[in-house]
């Protein structure tokens, strides 16, 4: 009987002693880890400010490849969710909610899982240097123990998996930034838009990377393009739209296309009717651009000569020896407004590429998904440096 009050009053103490250092253990917990990258600032807080990408640059899917993830809500800022279910202990089922963001400053997620503690949050801050070269991402998290000392206890570990996830989601996201191109398009509006397919002649040219060769290129084939719309009772339906295929160190290879009023048309007695390209056919195609832009300056085709109202390499509808008609593209977009000099529209295309990337949006820039522009204003009275033009990148919103 005295063995048994003596294990009784030991255990006693013991429990006393526990809740006594449970006391006065922390009644929360902050972890924090930081990276250094040299994207634009606006990146970096576009990528985290939405849960398109999340899935690819967070830790779960290392530790779980079954995990499996549900974004609902805005599709970015506060109320964007993302929920995860995951069979493996240490990860289990959660969701991230943005809970408030400021512009390129900072981002907070409530975090809902079966971790200890109450309000937990991800705090995710970005401090560009005072070059504005790099970007300092700080990634914090925060949990409330109170008096659950079951809870305090548990913040003891607080360096074992939160710590880990934190500090791998971090090297994730800095990896993933690296492979987006470096381009700041903070002060450009970029939005999606929905476009509409549509009939188009083109023709397919490449000429040395200067203003003045590819404007001598795009006359010469819209007079060329022109001439058979007159001729096949057709009318311009759209702004003369420039396709590119290739911006190459020395070449620019590229369609200049013009819009017209219908898909089937008689020439020189012919019927015509232009429909959608394979995008098999037409991604393959422009895969070897060089090569074909040569032999379409030599007569369109290379070793094969294509007779009106076949159908060329690329799927395309065979008009002239020089001239195709096809469908352009019809879907979402991003697409950018500008006023100035042309000479700008590679790096314009650049910022939609880099806005693709933050935002999670597929792009392909073959076949259909090469990005377009559409020159609004007529190039022959207006002056180059205030040319009004359209550019767009089709892209995949899932």
């Amino acid at each position: 009987m005295i063995r048994v009050l003596e294990i009784l009053v030991s255990i006693l103490i013991v429990f006393l002693l526990a809740v006594v250092i449970g006391v006065f253990l922390p009644d929360s917990g902050h972890i924090e880890r930081s990276v250094e990258v040299s994207n634009p600032v606006r990146q970096v807080y576009d990528s985290v400010n939405n849960f398109r990408r999340f899935p690819q640059w967070s830790a779960l899917r290392a530790n779980d490849p079954q995990i499996t993830f549900e974004r609902s809500g805005p599709e970015s800022g506060v109320g964007a969710r993302i929920a995860w279910k995951s069979q493996v202990e240490k990860i289990g089922d959660g969701a991230l909610t943005i809970a408030s963001s400021e512009p390129d400053s900072e981002v907070k997620m409530a975090l809902d899982n079966d971790w200890s503690g109450t309000d937990k949050v991800y705090t995710i801050t970005l401090t560009p240097s005072a070059n504005g070269r790099t970007v300092t991402i700080k990634w914090s998290y925060d949990v409330k123990y109170g008096w659950n000392l079951l809870w305090r206890y548990a913040g003891l570990y607080i360096h074992g998996t939160p710590d880990r996830l934190v500090q791998d989601s971090l090297g994730n996201l800095s990896n993933t930034l690296a492979t987006f191109p470096n381009a700041d398009y903070r002060d450009q509006a970029i939005e999606v838009v929905e476009v509409q397919s549509r009939p188009l002649l083109l023709i397919r040219a490449k000429v040395p990377r200067s203003l003045d060769e590819i404007a001598i290129a795009t006359d010469e084939a819209v007079a060329k393009i022109e001439a058979v719309i007159e001729k096949a009772g057709l009318q311009k339906a759209g702004p003369l739209t420039t396709i590119t295929t290739n911006w190459g160190a020395e070449n620019y290879v590229f369609d200049i296309a013009v819009p017209v009023s219908s898909d089937t048309f008689t020439l020189d007695g012919k019927e015509f009717r232009i429909a959608a390209a394979p995008e098999t056919a037409a991604a393959a195609e422009d895969a070897d651009a060089d090569e074909s832009a040569d032999a379409s300056a030599e007569g369109g085709t290379g070793e094969k000569v294509y007779q009106p109202g076949e159908l060329d390499e690329r799927g395309y509808l065979v008009v002239t020896d020089t001239i195709r008609g096809t469908l352009s593209y019809g879907g979402k977009a991003l697409m950018t407004d500008y006023t100035g000099n042309p000479a700008a529209l590679p790096l314009l295309r650049l910022m939609e590429r880099a806005y693709a990337e933050t935002h999670g949006y597929a792009y392909s820039e073959m076949g259909t998904g090469r990005p377009y522009d559409e020159t609004i204003s007529d190039p022959a009275t207006t002056p180059q440096d205030e040319q009004e033009l359209k550019v767009y990148l089709p892209v995949t919103i899932e």
